[in-house]
């Protein structure tokens, strides 16, 4: 009867509640076990990483300014400000001294106040205080006070010297008395015309280019890795600089003037060029025949770099000449488990649509990662590869296809960046490991009550299989029988 039927059904269901119940108090370690490794079940790669994190690179030191120099034919002392805001300097011209001599040893050639160049404008200060005076009759002992502009460059050393990056040239070197640096070129013609660091950006100069660039690279008296090297001051430049140097050289025009922003505090623009002399050492990258073409740096946790090791094919190349196509040429491994790919593309990435796991090799990362960095929770699986141009090379993405955004077909001999993410970690392997385990325990110690709430479980359906049994002839018309 039903109503017999609906209290087995209960009391059956009861029993089943009962002997899960009495399973789960009586597996308060494995109930502890289980909280442990839920996360890494639930989410796998969320909570691991590599847990030994790089040392910040110790700060840069304070930059010192150099002696200020003086000279016995003036004196050159502060005088406060005047009601303009100009700063005052109260001049005395001594033996063989002139106004001229005082603007060449203490103003730039930069210097440009209401069209006056720095031996005018001095000259017009003392001239107006001595009238009578000309350029032949100045005497030593004469004072005047000179008004300059509050932004004025005013000169505490200054030198001249020859160097050779990229050109042959005469530089001159002024440090002004608050600590901005210039340096002015006196070649001429020359691509450059002068660079200047303020002290309230120390370690970051603008490049000027002068109106005779367009002319030299045109007829072939610069080029791109020449002016790379005279730009970042390196013998060999990376191919991040040869490549701004060659986009730059591809759009001026003759008598541009651009100008470029330039950081001092690394010689490169490539970071891993710029860390990989402070790699712990060098291997070949022996484990994979097609990879036998890259170098790997292996670097220690306390270097300051970012990287846990990097596979490189450059060296010291300025360019991508010489690199095989259809190769990756670097492959970056980072602290926390990403991976960067950079890859030259060839003639079969224009045939069709790119594989996304392209490129990934989850067994050979997982194994270095975990002979690197034994005690971290290391990566074993990687997602698709995050496709991205680098700049300033010209895009991969081949304009002509449907949708020029995508990354699906690209252009041969162009580079493509692929970052491939952690999915999974070393951790989330021991878990599941754990929790198979964990289960077959289960299974042995409570053998007989998972038989028993099994058989409840088969007496619940057959009662739920009845019940549905005698829904039709409910439905005919037929009264269901009152239960006793």
């Amino acid at each position: 009867m039903p109503g017999a039927r609906l209290g087995s059904r209960a009391r059956g269901l009861v029993a089943l509640v009962a002997m899960v119940t009495t399973v789960l108090l009586g597996a308060c370690g494995e109930a502890d076990r289980l909280i442990t490794i839920a996360p890494h079940l639930v989410a796998p790669g969320a909570q691991g990483s590599v847990e030994i994190p790089p040392r910040p690179a110790p700060p840069a030191p304070p930059v010192e300014l150099p002696p200020e120099q003086t000279s016995p034919a003036f004196d050159f002392a502060p005088a406060g400000t005047d009601a303009e805001g100009r700063r005052l300097y109260r001049v005395r011209i001594g033996p063989g001294g002139s106004p001229a001599l005082v603007a060449l040893r203490k103003l730039t050639p930069l210097f440009d106040v209401d069209g006056l160049d720095g031996p005018t404008y001095v000259s017009k200060a003392y001239f107006q205080q001595y009238p009578q005076r000309t350029s032949r009759s100045i005497q030593p002992g004469d004072e005047f006070m000179l008004a300059l502009p509050p932004d004025t460059f005013v000169v505490r050393w200054q030198e001249e010297r020859q160097e050779q990056f990229g050109h042959p040239a005469r530089v001159r070197e002024y440090v002004s008395e608050r600590g901005d640096r210039l340096r002015y070129y006196l070649t001429t013609p020359f691509p450059v015309r002068y660079e200047l660091e303020s002290a309230e950006t120390p370690g970051r100069s603008v490049v000027h280019f002068g109106p005779d660039l367009g002319f030299l690279l045109r007829t072939g008296r610069t080029d791109p890795l020449r002016l790379a090297r005279l730009v970042y001051r390196v013998a060999e430049p990376d191919i991040l600089q040869t490549a701004m140097m060659r986009q730059m050289a591809a759009a001026v025009q003759p008598g541009d003037t651009p100008a470029l922003e330039v950081d001092r505090r690394t010689p490169y623009l490539d970071p891993v060029r710029a860390a990989l002399p402070h790699a712990a050492y060098v291997e070949p990258v022996s484990e994979e025949p097609e990879r036998a073409h890259l170098r790997r740096a292996v670097f220690a946790p306390d270097s300051g770099q970012p990287y846990l090791a990097v596979e490189d094919a450059l060296g010291t190349r300025p360019d991508l000449a010489g690199l095989p196509e259809g190769q990756p040429f670097r492959i970056e491994y980072h602290w926390d488990g990403t991976v960067r790919v950079l890859y030259l593309t060839g003639p079969n990435d224009a045939l069709g649509k790119r594989d996304p796991f392209q490129l990934r090799e989850n067994a050979r990362w997982a194994a270095l990662y975990a002979r690197l960095a034994p005690y971290g929770d290391t990566p074993v699986k990687w997602g698709a590869g995050e496709p991205a141009d680098l700049e300033p090379f010209p895009t991969a993405r081949d304009p002509q296809q449907r949708d020029p955004e995508s990354y699906d077909y690209l252009l041969p001999g162009r580079v493509l960046v692929l970052t491939f993410r952690p999915v999974r970690f070393m951790a989330d392997v021991q878990a599941e490991a754990e929790f198979r385990d964990l289960l077959r325990d289960l299974r042995e110690r409570y053998r007989e009550e998972i038989e028993l709430v099994l058989r409840a479980l088969d007496f619940l359906q057959g009662s739920r299989l009845g019940d549905r049994e005698e829904r039709p002839a409910q439905a005919a018309g037929h009264a269901p029988p009152w239960p006793e």
